[in-house]
């Protein structure tokens, strides 16, 4: 089965991993010579934003800065460029995930780190904080004096193997740059910051050793440390620096490793560590005298298993990847993803890679092959002309275009506006006519070609966008029991017809403010705005912007053209009711929800916003345990209610 991908530069994109407000990053592979390749990820601006001057600053200063750093435990910067006026990083490619999200999959299991796993991390982060720190010009040879500045598990990437890199040095800022020294300016995520940073005070790499500190408490205690209902209160909290002890939290903890911890977050920068180097020595001590058993090994082995159904999938996708050859035509470049076991029709086969046996170690299936029968897309006899094959293969293109492969030679077909519609290009001599019988003759050839092309191989295209397409498989409805018995060398153009009404659309959501948790359809994303969501195209959805203190803001938004944006305008409660909710016998990592929505769960003391004089339902439940409580309340304006939950 052939699928067509973007051909980026001397890039092919495989697969999007993240996008956010301004960027996007997609899994992609090198085209080398001779079938070498590698496996990156490009970081690249989204169109919409290529002419957006201060991002497009903060891009550029970041690829300088990451270009200088060659660490095992700092992503490589590998190229930096401008494609389709578009601003892209190449990076190392990280197979694996960060932080965050493995605490997350780690939580629904019920599974945490155990102490020598989160100082191994720890330790590793440090090496690399260093190595940026001590970071020089290689333009210059003097030095850059690096501070990363938003260091938080978000910034942590992990792999199945057990390596640890930091990633992502967008706000970083060298010292020699003016906002560097430019006090009063807050960048990075809140409940991250060190004191001096909250206090919008001058920074040094001791900042990051706070904030790395904050990461090793709360991977200790399971908990997060600074936390609250607003980015004001988190604040206020940092800049007091009021750290619980950790090993009232958790015993088990050995009183040198809270020493560490208690250095790391000392609020006088003068106590602090004051390199990291000097954290990574004590943590490196502390875990060859406590844990001289501990391997790196060991470490692998757990991410493995944590994530063996993760891991699988994404080495079969890779093995898959591997297949996918570019081939270029007179005008473009055509990606395409061939079924190895059945090779179409006079299309050499690929070389197999090396490492494809790895597909059946797995024992994965990896069929992608899709059978229709195209008996009735024969082309009427020719007449006067010789006997061609009529054995075609349609081949899609990014941008709406096609090349039609047969015996006998390939037809372009070309997006409206782009030029002629057809145009045939023999492969082989015919007979040899001359004169005006042979003008005549292949008038008529071209004109049939013309007429049978236009009503069998057109593809259908959104009315709205008749330049983007998704392939798409058809559905059941669409497949008869012929279709799926035909073999899978010829081109699937019904397959093709359903993309058209199968297309989805990418949409941005925003809020003023931001930071509103996104629902849509009834269903929770887990994201907040402003955020990158996929969306089918033509097709109504509900979308709800939920942010406490704020009215909900409810749209439905039928998306009609790529990269549309919702901008939901959040009203600020008038009559607001302060409610407080204590959960019994929740169990470990209880979940709770207000009107529907998750909500972080607050200690007994903080309180939950919500609008007044409505009736509001209040749900806790435990998946583990099966256990669920809920109530729904009614609170006057400027009230006060205590909800306890009973979970049963």
């Amino acid at each position: 089965m052939s699928q067509a991908l973007e051909q980026f530069g001397k890039y092919i994109l495989l697969e999007r991993l993240a996008a956010g407000g301004m960027a996007e990053v997609y899994l992609s592979k090198s085209t080398g010579a001779v079938g070498v390749n590698k496996f990156v990820a490009i970081k690249r601006i989204l169109p919409q934003y290529s002419d957006h001057q201060e991002f497009i600053d903060m891009f550029k200063e970041e690829a300088k800065i990451a270009v200088n750093l060659n660490h095992g435990n700092v992503v490589s910067i590998y190229d930096f460029g401008v494609e389709k006026s578009q601003f892209f990083l190449v990076m190392e490619y990280v197979e694996g995930r960060n932080l965050r999200q493995i605490l997350n999959e780690l939580k629904k299991s019920n599974t945490q780190f155990t102490i020598e796993q989160i100082v191994f991390m720890i330790k590793e982060v440090a090496a690399g904080l260093d190595h940026a720190h001590r970071c020089i010009d290689g333009t210059t040879g003097r030095p850059l004096n690096i501070v990363h500045r938003d260091m938080s598990p978000q910034n942590i990437m992990v792999s199945f193997e057990g390596e640890v890199k930091i990633i992502d040095f967008g706000i970083a800022k060298a010292e020699t740059q003016m906002e560097a020294t430019k006090a009063g300016t807050l960048k990075g995520k809140y409940g991250y910051m060190s004191p001096e940073q909250a206090d919008g005070q001058n920074i040094d790499p001791r900042t990051d050793i706070f904030s790395m500190g904050i990461v090793l408490w709360e991977l200790l205690a399971n908990d997060r440390l600074f936390t609250s209902n607003s980015e004001a209160a988190i604040l206020r909290k940092i800049r007091e620096c009021q750290v619980p002890s950790i090993r009232k939290i958790n015993p088990s903890i050995p009183p040198e490793l809270e020493r560490i911890v208690n250095k790391a977050l000392a609020k006088d920068r003068s106590l602090r560590y004051q390199t990291a180097a000097a954290l990574h020595r004590d943590l490196n001590r502390f875990l060859n005298t406590q844990y001289p058993e501990f391997s790196p090994h060991d470490f692998s082995v757990f991410m493995k298993n944590a994530f063996s159904q993760v891991f699988l999938e994404q080495r079969r996708k890779l093995v898959e990847f591997a297949k996918i050859q570019a081939q270029a035509t007179e005008d473009k470049t055509i990606v395409t993803q061939n079924d190895i076991r059945v090779p179409p029709k006079n299309v050499p086969k690929a070389p197999v890679a090396a490492d494809d046996s790895s597909e059946e170690k797995l024992d994965i299936n990896t069929s992608t092959d899709i059978r229709v029968n195209l008996d009735s897309l024969k082309a009427p006899p020719q007449p006067l002309g010789p006997k061609t094959n009529t054995n075609i293969t349609h081949t899609r293109t990014s941008a709406g275009s096609g090349t039609l492969t047969g015996n006998h030679g390939t037809m372009t077909r070309t997006p409206s506006g782009m030029g002629t519609r057809t145009a045939i290009k023999s492969s082989k001599p015919g007979p040899d006519y001359t004169g005006y019988a042979m003008k005549a003759v292949m008038g008529l050839v071209i004109a049939v070609g013309a007429w049978w092309s236009y009503n069998n191989f057109i593809v259908k295209k959104s009315t709205k966008n008749p330049a983007s397409t998704v392939g798409l498989p058809p559905t059941s409805a669409s497949a008869t029991p012929a279709e799926t018995a035909a073999p899978a060398s010829v081109g699937d153009v019904q397959q093709l017809d359903q993309a058209a009404t199968a297309q989805e659309y990418t949409v941005m959501i925003k809020s003023n403010p931001d930071k509103a948790r996104v629902v849509i359809n009834g269903v929770d994303t887990g994201g907040y705005t402003p955020m990158r969501k996929t969306l089918r195209a033509n097709v109504p959805a509900n979308i709800r912007l939920v942010r406490e203190g704020y009215s909900d803001y409810v749209t439905t938004y039928t998306p009609t053209t790529d990269v549309g944006t919702i901008d939901g305008n959040l009203q600020r409660l008038v009559r607001v009711a302060t409610l407080y909710i204590k959960i019994a016998n929740g169990g470990a990592n209880p979940e709770l929800r207000i009107s529907g929505v998750p909500v972080d769960i607050k200690s007994e003391n903080d309180a939950y916003y919500i609008q007044a004089e409505v009736g509001v339902k209040i749900q806790a439940f435990n998946k583990l345990t099966g256990l669920s409580a809920e109530k729904t309340v009614m609170i006057h304006a400027d009230q006060k209610e205590t909800v306890e939950l009973y979970l049963k």
